[in-house]
C-alpha cells in the first residue's frame, strides 16, 4: 500500500512539474517586452547622454555669468572712481 501510494505520489510530482511548452502568444509577448526594454534602454543611455551635455553647457554659462560679473564689479569700481571727482 505505501509503496502505491508513493509511486502514485511521485508520478504526481513528475507529471505535474515536467517540461512545459510555452504558447505562441506567450513568446510573443516576451519577445514583444524584450523589444520595449531595448528601447528603452537606449532611451535612457541618449537621455544620459543629453544630460550630460546640459550640464557641461550650463558649467559653461555659469562660468561666463561669473565672468560678466566680475566684469561688471570692475566696470562699476571705475565709475565709482571717476564719478566721485
Amino acid at each position: 500500500m505505501k509503496k502505491i501510494l508513493a509511486v502514485l505520489l511521485l508520478a504526481i510530482v513528475v507529471i505535474g512539474c515536467g517540461p512545459k511548452m510555452a504558447t505562441q502568444e506567450t513568446l510573443d509577448a516576451l519577445a514583444e517586452a524584450r523589444a520595449a526594454l531595448e528601447a528603452a534602454q537606449t532611451r535612457i543611455a541618449d537621455l544620459e547622454a543629453e544630460l550630460d551635455e546640459l550640464t557641461a553647457m550650463k558649467m559653461e554659462l555659469e562660468n561666463a555669468i561669473a565672468d560678466l560679473n566680475s566684469q561688471i564689479d570692475g566696470l562699476q569700481k571705475k565709475i565709482d572712481t571717476r564719478c566721485k571727482k
